[in-house]
């Protein structure tokens, strides 16, 4: 018996791998958000601790420029968080571009999948066929030799 050979093999093959960088490419788009994602918990809890500071003082008393400087590196906390949270936003869409673009690369692999297979199972059947045919075949020499030889003697 021969080996099945899909006509689209490199085809095929090319999806695999663009399916496979797609895959790599969301799994960093995804460990990017979770970056993100810390760095926003990070910068909350500084926005909180100046806060903090700044409402009780820390039992001690502020003078006017400390309040000053407090309140500006407060909001330089805020611009921050503002910042990032545009950077979170266009990383998300980002990555939801990215998964898009996975899945319809699935869908071509899936397709091209489904077609390899069909093709293999027709190749077997007719693998099938012609073994038959030719056990068929030599069945018939065989009998057709019997045949000649029992008539001469």
């Amino acid at each position: 018996m021969g080996r099945f050979l899909f006509s689209l093999e490199k085809v095929w093959q090319h999806r695999q791998r663009l399916v496979d960088l797609h895959s790599r490419e969301v799994a960093r788009a995804d460990r990017r958000m979770a970056d993100l994602a810390r760095d926003l918990v990070a910068l909350d809890t500084s926005i909180h601790r100046q806060e903090q500071t700044l409402a009780t003082g820390e039992g001690h008393t502020l003078k006017a420029r400390d309040l000053l400087a407090g309140y500006a590196w407060l909001e330089h906390l805020r611009r921050q968080r503002e910042t990032l949270d545009q950077v979170m936003m266009q990383a998300a869409r980002e990555r939801d571009e990215l998964r898009t673009r996975l899945t319809e690369s699935w869908r071509d692999l899936e397709v091209l999948t489904r077609l390899r297979d069909k093709q293999e199972d027709d190749w077997k059947r007719e693998e099938i066929r012609r073994e038959r045919r030719e056990m068929d075949e030599i069945g018939q020499v065989q009998a057709f030799g019997r045949g000649q030889a029992n008539n001469s003697a």
